[in-house]
Protein backbone atom coordinates (compact mmCIF):
# COMPACT_ATOMS: atom_id res chain seq x y z
CA UNK A 1 0.00 0.00 0.00
CA UNK A 2 1.55 3.52 -1.04
CA UNK A 3 1.33 5.87 1.68
CA UNK A 4 2.46 9.39 2.62
CA UNK A 5 2.28 12.16 5.12
CA UNK A 6 2.74 15.70 6.22
CA UNK A 7 2.96 17.08 9.25
CA UNK A 8 2.27 20.97 10.21
CA UNK A 9 1.05 23.46 12.97
CA UNK A 10 -2.28 25.38 11.94
CA UNK A 11 -0.73 28.22 10.51
CA UNK A 12 0.01 26.16 7.34
CA UNK A 13 -2.54 24.26 6.84
CA UNK A 14 -3.45 25.74 3.58
CA UNK A 15 0.24 24.88 2.90
CA UNK A 16 -0.18 21.51 3.88
CA UNK A 17 -3.94 20.81 1.74
CA UNK A 18 -2.15 22.24 -0.97
CA UNK A 19 1.17 19.92 -0.83
CA UNK A 20 -1.61 17.04 -0.47
CA UNK A 21 -3.77 18.23 -3.78
CA UNK A 22 -0.81 17.65 -5.88
CA UNK A 23 0.98 14.72 -4.50
CA UNK A 24 -3.21 12.68 -4.65
CA UNK A 25 -3.40 14.62 -8.11
CA UNK A 26 -0.01 13.41 -9.48
CA UNK A 27 -0.03 9.83 -8.24
CA UNK A 28 -1.09 6.37 -7.52
CA UNK A 29 -0.72 6.71 -3.66
CA UNK A 30 -3.70 4.91 -1.25
CA UNK A 31 -3.81 7.51 1.73
CA UNK A 32 -2.33 10.30 2.97
CA UNK A 33 -1.69 11.64 6.40
CA UNK A 34 -1.78 15.05 7.64
CA UNK A 35 -0.56 15.33 10.69
CA UNK A 36 -2.39 18.42 12.49
CA UNK A 37 -2.00 19.55 16.01
CA UNK A 38 -5.87 20.07 16.40
CA UNK A 39 -8.60 17.67 16.49
CA UNK A 40 -10.34 18.92 13.50
CA UNK A 41 -8.76 20.21 9.92
CA UNK A 42 -10.34 23.67 8.67
CA UNK A 43 -11.57 21.78 5.12
CA UNK A 44 -13.37 19.24 4.24
CA UNK A 45 -11.17 16.32 2.88
CA UNK A 46 -11.64 13.48 0.62
CA UNK A 47 -11.99 9.76 2.10
CA UNK A 48 -8.05 8.94 0.72
CA UNK A 49 -6.67 11.80 3.51
CA UNK A 50 -6.85 11.22 6.86
CA UNK A 51 -5.88 13.83 10.00
CA UNK A 52 -4.24 12.38 12.87
CA UNK A 53 -3.41 14.77 15.75
CA UNK A 54 -0.27 14.68 17.61
CA UNK A 55 -0.42 16.99 19.91
CA UNK A 56 -0.51 14.77 23.19
CA UNK A 57 2.91 12.92 21.41
CA UNK A 58 5.39 12.03 24.07
CA UNK A 59 7.88 11.33 22.11
CA UNK A 60 9.64 14.83 22.37
CA UNK A 61 10.30 16.54 25.64
CA UNK A 62 8.98 19.88 26.23
CA UNK A 63 12.50 20.47 27.72
CA UNK A 64 14.02 18.84 24.98
CA UNK A 65 16.87 20.65 22.92
CA UNK A 66 15.51 21.18 20.05
CA UNK A 67 11.77 21.92 21.72
CA UNK A 68 11.76 25.70 22.32
CA UNK A 69 13.62 26.29 18.61
CA UNK A 70 11.89 27.96 15.72
CA UNK A 71 10.85 24.38 14.73
CA UNK A 72 7.70 22.84 16.52
CA UNK A 73 7.72 18.74 17.25
CA UNK A 74 5.76 18.75 14.78
CA UNK A 75 9.03 18.85 12.64
CA UNK A 76 10.52 16.79 14.28
CA UNK A 77 7.48 13.72 13.91
CA UNK A 78 8.79 12.25 10.90
CA UNK A 79 11.73 10.37 12.91
CA UNK A 80 9.05 8.90 15.20
CA UNK A 81 6.29 7.87 12.26
CA UNK A 82 7.76 4.21 12.92
CA UNK A 83 6.50 4.43 16.05
CA UNK A 84 3.61 5.57 16.08
CA UNK A 85 0.76 2.81 16.47
CA UNK A 86 -1.50 4.22 13.41
CA UNK A 87 1.17 3.45 10.95
CA UNK A 88 1.88 -0.31 12.70
CA UNK A 89 0.44 -1.85 9.22
CA UNK A 90 2.99 -0.13 7.08
CA UNK A 91 6.45 -1.23 5.96
CA UNK A 92 6.96 2.13 4.27
CA UNK A 93 5.85 5.44 3.76
CA UNK A 94 6.20 8.93 2.11
CA UNK A 95 6.91 11.93 3.86
CA UNK A 96 7.23 15.79 2.77
CA UNK A 97 7.46 18.93 3.52
CA UNK A 98 4.32 21.31 2.92
CA UNK A 99 6.40 23.34 0.39
CA UNK A 100 6.90 20.83 -2.05
CA UNK A 101 4.73 20.38 -5.34
CA UNK A 102 4.23 17.68 -7.29
CA UNK A 103 3.89 18.58 -10.91
CA UNK A 104 4.61 15.24 -12.74
CA UNK A 105 3.47 11.52 -12.33
CA UNK A 106 4.84 10.46 -9.11
CA UNK A 107 4.10 7.27 -8.42
CA UNK A 108 7.27 5.60 -8.76
CA UNK A 109 8.78 6.98 -5.89
CA UNK A 110 7.38 4.13 -3.47
CA UNK A 111 9.49 2.00 -6.22
CA UNK A 112 12.92 2.94 -4.98
CA UNK A 113 14.31 0.19 -2.94
CA UNK A 114 14.78 0.89 0.61
CA UNK A 115 15.28 -3.22 1.59
CA UNK A 116 18.53 -2.02 3.22
CA UNK A 117 18.39 1.81 4.10
CA UNK A 118 16.46 3.64 6.28
CA UNK A 119 15.63 6.35 4.14
CA UNK A 120 16.30 7.53 0.48
CA UNK A 121 16.30 10.70 -0.20
CA UNK A 122 18.26 13.68 -2.61
CA UNK A 123 21.74 14.53 -1.42
CA UNK A 124 21.39 18.07 -0.36
CA UNK A 125 23.82 19.65 -2.63
CA UNK A 126 24.62 22.98 -0.96
CA UNK A 127 25.43 21.51 2.60
CA UNK A 128 29.26 21.45 3.86
CA UNK A 129 29.58 18.32 4.84
CA UNK A 130 32.28 16.58 6.58
CA UNK A 131 34.38 14.49 4.24
CA UNK A 132 32.73 11.34 3.53
CA UNK A 133 29.29 12.30 5.23
CA UNK A 134 26.32 11.46 2.80
CA UNK A 135 24.02 14.96 4.11
CA UNK A 136 20.32 14.21 2.55
CA UNK A 137 17.74 16.71 2.32
CA UNK A 138 14.71 14.90 4.14
CA UNK A 139 12.26 17.52 2.63
CA UNK A 140 11.03 14.43 0.42
CA UNK A 141 12.20 10.45 1.86
CA UNK A 142 10.82 7.38 1.77
CA UNK A 143 11.00 5.88 4.99
CA UNK A 144 11.26 2.67 5.48
CA UNK A 145 9.34 1.75 8.41
CA UNK A 146 9.99 -1.48 8.90
CA UNK A 147 14.02 -1.24 9.76
CA UNK A 148 13.28 1.99 11.77
CA UNK A 149 11.71 0.07 14.52
CA UNK A 150 14.80 -2.05 14.80
CA UNK A 151 15.72 0.39 17.03
CA UNK A 152 17.04 3.41 14.80
CA UNK A 153 14.05 5.56 15.25
CA UNK A 154 14.07 5.44 18.98
CA UNK A 155 17.87 6.52 18.74
CA UNK A 156 16.96 9.39 16.97
CA UNK A 157 14.01 10.36 19.19
CA UNK A 158 16.57 10.44 21.48
CA UNK A 159 19.26 12.50 20.00
CA UNK A 160 16.38 15.32 18.87
CA UNK A 161 15.33 15.07 22.67
CA UNK A 162 19.34 15.45 23.42
CA UNK A 163 21.37 17.45 21.17
CA UNK A 164 20.53 21.18 19.61
CA UNK A 165 20.52 20.41 15.91
CA UNK A 166 20.37 23.40 13.59
CA UNK A 167 18.76 21.37 10.75
CA UNK A 168 16.63 19.41 13.47
CA UNK A 169 15.17 15.97 12.32
CA UNK A 170 17.49 16.57 8.82
CA UNK A 171 20.62 16.50 10.68
CA UNK A 172 19.38 13.53 12.74
CA UNK A 173 18.97 11.35 9.23
CA UNK A 174 21.48 12.07 7.46
CA UNK A 175 24.41 11.63 10.69
CA UNK A 176 22.91 8.81 12.21
CA UNK A 177 22.00 6.62 9.50
CA UNK A 178 25.00 6.79 7.22
CA UNK A 179 25.68 4.09 5.45
CA UNK A 180 22.18 2.92 4.94
CA UNK A 181 21.12 5.86 3.13
CA UNK A 182 19.24 5.74 -0.56
CA UNK A 183 19.91 8.59 -3.17
CA UNK A 184 16.97 9.18 -4.56
CA UNK A 185 16.98 10.83 -8.37
CA UNK A 186 17.26 14.89 -7.88
CA UNK A 187 13.78 15.04 -9.98
CA UNK A 188 11.36 14.14 -6.95
CA UNK A 189 13.35 16.90 -4.67
CA UNK A 190 13.51 19.30 -7.37
CA UNK A 191 14.87 23.10 -6.27
CA UNK A 192 16.23 25.82 -8.98
CA UNK A 193 16.91 28.43 -6.59
CA UNK A 194 20.00 26.13 -5.37
CA UNK A 195 23.44 26.63 -7.18
CA UNK A 196 24.55 23.36 -8.55
CA UNK A 197 20.52 21.57 -8.55
CA UNK A 198 19.85 19.04 -11.27
CA UNK A 199 19.13 20.20 -14.75
CA UNK A 200 16.53 16.87 -14.99
CA UNK A 201 12.58 18.12 -15.51
CA UNK A 202 11.27 18.17 -12.25
CA UNK A 203 9.08 16.13 -10.44
CA UNK A 204 8.36 17.52 -7.54
CA UNK A 205 9.53 20.92 -6.73
CA UNK A 206 11.13 21.87 -3.43
CA UNK A 207 10.84 25.81 -2.31
CA UNK A 208 12.71 25.05 0.28
CA UNK A 209 12.07 27.65 2.68
CA UNK A 210 11.90 30.36 0.25
CA UNK A 211 9.35 33.42 1.72
CA UNK A 212 7.52 34.03 -1.49
CA UNK A 213 7.08 30.55 -2.82
CA UNK A 214 3.44 30.50 -2.77
CA UNK A 215 3.08 32.87 -5.56
CA UNK A 216 5.10 30.66 -7.32
CA UNK A 217 2.73 29.52 -10.54
CA UNK A 218 2.83 25.60 -9.74
CA UNK A 219 1.71 26.49 -5.97
CA UNK A 220 -1.24 28.56 -7.45
CA UNK A 221 -2.07 26.34 -9.65
CA UNK A 222 -2.46 23.44 -6.84
CA UNK A 223 -3.92 25.86 -3.98
CA UNK A 224 -6.76 26.81 -6.04
CA UNK A 225 -7.28 23.36 -7.27
CA UNK A 226 -10.51 21.58 -6.07
CA UNK A 227 -10.35 18.11 -4.03
CA UNK A 228 -13.34 17.09 -6.99
CA UNK A 229 -10.13 18.03 -10.19
CA UNK A 230 -7.40 16.59 -7.81
CA UNK A 231 -9.64 13.24 -6.92
CA UNK A 232 -10.32 13.15 -10.75
CA UNK A 233 -6.60 12.91 -11.91
CA UNK A 234 -5.62 10.69 -9.52
CA UNK A 235 -8.30 8.53 -10.78
CA UNK A 236 -6.62 8.65 -14.20
CA UNK A 237 -3.18 8.38 -12.35
CA UNK A 238 -4.49 5.08 -11.16
CA UNK A 239 -6.14 3.91 -14.50
CA UNK A 240 -9.47 3.85 -13.40
CA UNK A 241 -10.56 6.77 -15.80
Amino acid sequence: MKCAAFSGTRNIYDDMEMAAKSLIANSDVDKVYLLIEDDEFTHKLPDIVETINVSSQTFFSPDGANANTQYSYLSMMRVALALMPEFNAYDKMLFCDCDIVAVDDVSDIWDIDVTDCYFAACKEVWAKSRPGLLYCNTGVALHNLDMMRTGKAKELIECLNRQYLRWIDQDALSYLCQGKIALMPPEYNWCKWVIGYSKSQPKIVHYAGRNDWRDEPDAKTYRAMSWKTAMTNHAIMCGEL
